[in-house]
């Protein structure tokens, strides 16, 4: 399984970083699944795959950094050269997303409805949800490989709770919300930098991602906090356009 970053950053683009998206791809690398579509991420996908290799797109939550390029999907299934190699490509939303109504069906791609308290089958995974501690409604995602086994769980927006450490249990890689220092304490809209390592080191995952830190926070300080909370035999990465991570 290999998640590609496309976006990061959290609350705007800035310097060609753009909002949160990412690509998951299975093992033999011929299912794609689009998660999240942040602002920048319909032009920098390309600099991995074509879209006309998406089977799917999901939708965590309906803030911009996460769902402003969902239209121009849709533009670039239905009138860019090659077409969808499967069509219609479902953009999967949640029952009270404003996309449900707001996007458009037609024969490239179509809103698809799923129902967060039950398992979602997409391709070769198979996908289950929790709400997150967020302003609007939200969902993390986990999603397991069924022929490997491998789990990947993406946190999504989320303040602390602790469903999610049961939720993100044994993961081989979480890719988790580390928008806020320490300095900021307990809220409900981000993790901060210890959360998120308190988050990995209770739930046993083996790799951690910090996403969604603002283009002008104070990373170094971030990553930091994060490195000093974090048990060691965790292997952490910050969170960057361009990079792959493979379980």
């Amino acid at each position: 399984m290999k998640i590609y970053c496309i976006g990061c950053a959290g609350g705007y683009p800035m310097d060609g970083h753009g909002t949160t998206s990412f690509v998951v791809t299975d093992t033999a690398g011929e299912y794609h699944l689009l998660m999240d579509a942040g602002s920048g991420s319909a032009l920098n996908i390309e600099k991995y795959i074509d879209v006309s290799e998406l089977d799917a797109i999901w939708l965590s939550h309906d803030h911009p950094d996460h769902a402003a390029d969902i239209g121009i999907y849709q533009h670039l299934l239905k009138l860019k050269k090659p077409a969808p190699k499967k069509i219609p490509v479902p953009i999967y939303v949640h029952p009270n997303s404003v996309y449900a109504d707001w996007l458009v069906e037609d024969k490239e791609s179509k809103p698809v409805v799923y129902q967060p308290d039950t398992h979602l089958d997409l391709g070769p995974f198979r996908a289950r949800f929790i709400r997150t501690t967020h302003p609007v409604e939200c969902y993390a995602i986990r999603l397991t490989e069924r022929e490997t086994g491998k789990a990947f769980v993406f946190t999504a927006d989320s303040g602390w709770q602790d469903s999610m450490v049961e939720f993100a249990h044994d993961a081989d890689l979480l890719i988790a919300d580390t928008n806020f220092s320490n300095e900021l304490g307990r809220n409900a809209i981000h993790m901060t930098a210890e959360e998120v390592a308190t988050l990995a080191n209770k739930a046993n995952a083996k790799k951690l991602v910090a996403s969604h830190i603002p283009p002008q926070a104070e990373t170094g300080l971030i990553l930091g906090q994060v490195t000093e909370a974090l048990n060691d035999s965790i292997e952490f990465y910050a969170c960057r356009p361009t990079e792959v991570y493979e379980i």
